[in-house]
């Protein structure tokens, strides 16, 4: 099995490394009159790119600017219209989990989903009036030009263990880091401050001096599915959790740090597409220990409240948003004003 990942990895990292060289020579082929600004990483898996990118999208709010945010549409499950872009041909674009939280979280944003990126992204601003691109994990996107590369990189594990895929979790080399104007370190409060100097020093040994800066996940409230709070405090409650995501031991060790007991969980592939049984399963204890609470993530909320026939009330839902550390709040702020020309 090694022989044959090595044989992959070679493939495709030849693949990766022409297509890169090529656009590295031509550039992008497609630039829209707007700002552009991409979230994305160099792993596959979670990297936390989804809090990430509405608080950008909340910055650019407050700014003034009329954000749009533009993804692949992995995973997608449900139709619905893009950002409100009524009566457009193609514009019933395919949500997938992370849009239709940002959504959710976002209220108004603009949210198109298409596997051209640059034809969504022409929607958004010339149909739907955005006047700043989003471009949700859009590192590799390269044939859009955007105005700002910022890339996460999870500081539980950050280079993939070395090998690009299929052998390892990296997408490009860790190289392509110095495509990037800000690199940001998600999941710090996970990792500790030796190992986050040991990923920073590395960082800076491929790429000089970049724009650093750590960052956590931080939960700013625990909700039942209908949005109500939850009753009680936290500290020692034992609970269940299921989910469906790229990293799921980090969504575990979040719950951890609340003083919560997890006593099992209950962990399927990203973007995993719910059914009744299945959380009934959940709720009746099917071969789980005893638990005082069920907890999941907002991503998989978003599918559960599809699902007709299951209480909302014995569901808590842990929603998170990005902390800074330092004054790392600041230089997003400073790049971002840079980038769309407020600076």
């Amino acid at each position: 099995m090694r022989g044959c990942f090595r044989l992959a990895e070679v493939a495709y990292a030849s693949a990766v490394s022409l297509r890169n060289a090529r656009y590295d020579r031509r550039g992008p082929s497609e630039v829209l009159p707007i700002p552009v600004v991409s979230v994305g990483n160099v792993t596959a898996g979670g990297t936390g790119k989804t809090p990430f990118v509405i608080e950008i999208v909340e910055r650019l709010d407050r700014m003034g600017f009329s954000p749009a945010v533009v993804s692949r549409g992995y995973g997608a499950g449900e139709t619905q219209q893009a950002g409100g872009a009524s009566g457009l041909p193609g514009a019933d674009e395919t949500a997938n989990d992370e849009e239709r939280l940002i959504r959710r979280r976002c209220r108004g944003v603009i949210t198109v989903s298409n596997s051209n990126r640059a034809w969504a992204a022409e929607v958004a601003h010339r149909k739907c009036g955005a006047d700043v691109i989003v471009l949700d994990d859009g590192f590799q996107h390269r044939r859009l030009g955007r105005s700002l590369d910022i890339v996460l990189v999870d500081a539980t594990c950050p280079f993939g263990f070395g090998h690009m895929l299929p052998r390892g979790l990296l997408r490009e080399p860790v190289a392509s880091l110095r495509r990037a104007q800000l690199i940001a370190l998600t999941r710090c409060d996970q990792a500790s401050p030796a190992e986050i100097e040991r990923i920073e020093t590395r960082i800076r040994s491929i790429v000089g001096d970049p724009l650093l800066l750590r960052c956590r996940h931080g939960v700013t409230s625990i909700d039942y599915l209908d949005d109500s709070p939850m009753e009680g405090g936290l500290d020692g409650r034992r609970a269940v959790l299921f989910a469906g995501l790229g990293h799921p031991e980090a969504f575990a060790t979040t719950v951890r740090s609340l003083g919560v007991d997890v006593v099992a969980h209950r962990w399927w592939p990203d973007h995993h597409r719910y059914t009744l049984r299945q959380i009934k399963a959940l709720l009746e204890g099917d071969r789980l220990p005893p638990y005082d609470l069920l907890l999941t993530t907002e991503k998989d909320a978003v599918k559960l409240r599809d699902i007709d026939g299951i209480d909302p009330r014995r569901i808590g839902v842990v929603k998170v948003s990005i902390d800074f550390e330092g004054r790392g709040g600041t230089i997003l702020q400073s790049v971002l004003d840079e980038a769309l020309g407020r600076g």
